[in-house]
């Protein structure tokens, strides 16, 4: 009932704005997506065993190779839909339907099959050969019992059991196990012959503690039990890996620079280790060092496209444009679709002058990649040096179209000439200008796209994190942001955005999307602080009045919320949800006259509003007058939105109102399908199957919203019922039933 009218307000987040691209549910390309997404979420292996078949309102149909997996599925469906539709940005998906079939290609045996020992390196999870390998949390876990095997089972399991006895809050922090049994065990058996055979148990202990992290996105948490993993079982390669990830997306790069010169150490053959040391000393300028890295990488994995790509740039950027070629048509052969191997030899051939075949490779980038702006650029460019000045402007047209406020774009279609004559191609003009039309090779920030534009945001963050404190740190800056936001680190995206402050301090941009991030992170007087700033500076805007009043909601300053909804009414009068929104608002201050009237408004300006509808219908029904006026507006809302579970739970209340209490159940019952476990509903059913002389259904009910409400009892929208009444409501049935 109520709670559906105040859920239709749109919240903080999407009133100031989406920080992800949205994903057309009916477009064609939505199905694609789903299914790139369903593999990222779900892993190498379920993937195998899966595939998505259609999107059909709002249900995902999955087909599954085999029966046996449903289980390891359905535990996995409510994170499933989530992800989905966090990475879409809207409401996506709201059910998974499993369905046995023919999968092809299945390797994966059944799941209760005994599975094979893992070896050191094998089953790894396959990525894209330009990146660093990050495992999956099942791989890694996996491993670990075979590298960190203890012959000591007994003290293990004491250990274990002692651990469970901390509380939540004690096992986040750190606790020195050194006195345990478990260790003191370990310590008095490996001073024995066997010592090679054994591990010290507080690395298992400090890897969960890692693991633990590595689930919250608490990166700095994580590289710190990592690093005591390293401590007590140094003889690994990857958990120095791990630790210099977390540093890594920490924004600790010193640090990850020092564990990777102690792991190279051990190990300096290991490409991972010598890709990522590559990769810091390229951010610090030290190429010569890079490079040597880098080969590395090439001589123990010859298919790493990855290293390839970055000793390209390196030469590119010591002006060794011959070697840098060497180097990208080295990665074409490795990956022949690599869409940088293609733009970054058109890049090569630009420089040299031969203009038709930067065409051609950039056309193979375009088709593989229609989104690198980039490449469209440089082909617009390379158009209009080849004087081709409409080939040239459909480009760049296409390109804004694409990013509508590039002014540097703009700026160069105004100051194109309208001549077919081609620019000289061994003139130091023509050089000079390539060169600034290219800019540098900014590899990372490459990489970094296209896995943050395919969703892969620790990867993404990966790159973005090796680029800060470069010119473009403002850009970064952002970017990093969003990641942190979407992996659910909120204070991380504040700090970024914070910086970005600094160096913007009047932009209402910022200061829209910094309020909706300490919205997210339940600072709602700062959310307020900021939304007054940004309309010192924009007062004529009705949106950021808007937010404001939600803003002063969440601060319970109800209010202020009104005069903010009538302000932004003043400036927008046809908006029929300001009218809608500010008739809720009046309504929880008690002002049922002044309520009904601007309900009544934004239904004469737009006569679907369904949910206007259904509160109108509402407040009616609670009056206990107008009743036949109540339901004729659920009726209305019903029409609109036959499937609104909150919307019958108001038809059913208005019929209980009437005194059918028959009809009421009824619709009630219709309204649970299509909502989740909700304790006002669970009231009403109680209090509908009391009139039924249902007492035991009745005190069930109750029961159960009781322990929803408790369960609940921090929701934001108040919209719950009131524990006190309802265990009165239990306890007069019990009496009742002389219980």
């Amino acid at each position: 009932m109520r709670k559906q009218m105040y859920r239709s307000w749109k919240t903080i987040g999407s009133v100031l704005g989406e920080s992800i691209v949205k994903v057309d549910s009916d477009g064609s390309q939505a199905l694609s997506w789903l299914d790139f997404q369903w593999k990222i979420i779900l892993g190498k292996d379920l993937a195998q065993v899966t595939r998505v078949n259609k999107l059909s309102s709002k249900s995902l149909f999955v087909t599954v190779s085999d029966g046996a997996w449903f289980s390891c599925l359905e535990s996995l469906r409510e994170k499933t839909i989530h992800m989905i539709n966090d990475r879409a940005g809207s409401v996506l998906v709201n059910r998974i339907v499993f369905q046995e079939g023919l999968i092809l290609d299945v390797s994966i045996k059944n799941p209760y099959e005994k599975k094979k020992q893992y070896s050191l390196m094998g089953n790894k999870a396959e990525i894209p050969e330009t990146v660093v390998k990050d495992e999956s949390m099942q791989t890694i876990l996996d491993r670990i019992s075979f590298k960190l095997k203890i012959v000591l089972p007994v003290a293990i399991l004491i250990f274990i059991s002692n651990c469970t006895t901390y509380s939540r809050d004690l096992v986040s922090q750190n606790i020195d196990l050194s006195n345990s049994y478990a260790v003191q065990a370990f310590k008095n058996v490996s001073k024995g012959k066997d010592r090679e055979n054994i591990r010290d148990p507080r690395a298992y202990y400090h890897y969960l503690m890692a693991l633990q992290g590595v689930r919250g996105h608490k990166f700095e948490e994580a590289s710190d039990n990592f690093s005591k993993v390293v401590q007590f079982a140094p003889g690994d390669y990857e958990f120095y890996l791990q630790l210099a990830i977390n540093l890594i997306r920490a924004g600790k790069i010193e640090n990850a620079y020092r564990t990777l010169e102690k792991s190279l150490s051990h190990f300096p053959d290991n490409p991972e280790l010598n890709m990522m040391i590559g990769d810091i000393l390229s951010r610090r300028l030290e190429y010569e060092k890079a490079l040597g890295h880098y080969q590395r990488v090439t001589q123990t994995n010859l298919g790493s496209a990855r290293a390839l790509l970055l000793i390209g740039a390196i030469y590119e950027i010591r002006q060794q444009y011959n070697l840098a070629e060497e180097m990208y048509k080295k990665l074409l052969q490795v990956e022949p679709n690599n869409p940088l191997g293609h733009f970054y030899l058109a890049r090569i051939k630009i420089v040299a002058g031969k203009l038709e075949d930067a065409k051609g490779f950039l056309n193979q980038t375009l088709e593989l990649r229609p989104n690198l702006l980039h490449a469209r650029e440089f082909l617009a460019w390379v158009l209009e040096a080849q004087g081709k000045p409409d080939e040239a402007k459909k480009q760049y047209k296409i390109f804004l179209k694409l990013d509508p406020f590039n002014e540097k774009i703009k700026k160069r279609m105004t100051a194109m000439k309208d001549t077919d004559l081609p620019i000289n191609v061994a003139s130091i003009k023509y050089l000079t200008t390539a060169k600034e039309v290219l800019g540098a090779p900014e590899v990372h920030m490459k990489i970094g796209t296209v896995y943050y534009e395919q969703g892969i945001y620790l990867k993404a963050l990966d790159e973005f994190q090796l680029l800060k404190g470069r010119k473009q740190n403002n850009k970064i800056s952002m970017v990093l942001g969003r990641i942190y936001e979407v992996l659910g680190r909120v204070d991380l995206a504040i700090q970024e955005i914070n910086t970005l402050m600094k160096t913007e301090p009047r932009s209402t941009h910022l200061m829209i999307y910094l309020a909706r991030l300490h919205s997210m992170n339940k600072q709602p007087k700062k959310t307020v602080q900021l939304i007054e700033e940004a309309i010192k500076l924009d007062e004529n805007n009705d949106i950021l009045y808007r937010s404001l009043a939600i803003a002063f909601i969440e601060v319970d300053q109800l209010d202020k919320a009104i005069d903010s909804m009538q302000k932004a009414i003043a400036i927008n009068k046809d908006k029929d949800s300001y009218y809608f929104e500010l008739g809720a608002l009046l309504q929880r201050t008690g002002e049922f006259e002044r309520a009904i009237k601007n309900i009544k408004y934004s239904i004469e300006l737009n006569p679907m509003h369904s949910n206007a509808h259904n509160f109108l219908g509402y407040i009616y029904a609670m009056e206990g007058k107008s009743l036949d006026k109540a339901l004729s507006h659920l009726n209305k809302a019903l029409s609109i939105q036959p499937k609104n579970g909150f919307f019958l739970d108001s038809l059913s209340w208005i019929y209980f109102k009437k005194g059918e209490s028959g009809k009421a159940l009824r619709e009630l019952k219709k309204a649970m399908v299509y909502t989740a476990p909700d304790p006002v509903l669970y009231s009403h059913l109680g209090d509908i199957h009391f009139s039924l002389m249902n007492y035991i259904e009745a005190s069930k009910a109750w029961e159960t919203s009781l322990f929803l409400t408790l369960e609940k009892k921090d929701d934001v929208d108040n919209e719950l019922p009131d524990p006190k009444e309802l265990k009165e409501k239990i306890q007069k049935v019990k009496n009742f039933l002389n219980y």
